[in-house]
């Protein structure tokens, strides 16, 4: 199988379980945003896959924003 994508190795699959523990997929109105656990019990957006590309302009999407939810 070949898989094409333009997201790193790590992010298919990561180097540790514990990794992939702490991600969540957030459906949002056009697409999904993957978000991450810190260490401070916060949750900071990692990635967004979305139609839109208005949705990729909002600061509340950015990757490193933390995610307060909607």
């Amino acid at each position: 199988m070949i898989l094409y994508t333009p997201l790193s190795m790590d992010s298919i699959f990561p180097p540790d379980e514990n990794a992939w523990n702490n991600k969540r997929q957030v459906n949002i109105e056009n697409g999904t945003l993957v978000i991450e656990k810190t260490d401070d019990f916060t949750w900071k957006v990692v990635s967004l896959h979305s139609s839109n590309p208005h949705d990729y302009l909002l600061q509340k999407y950015q990757p490193g924003t933390e995610w307060a939810g909607e």
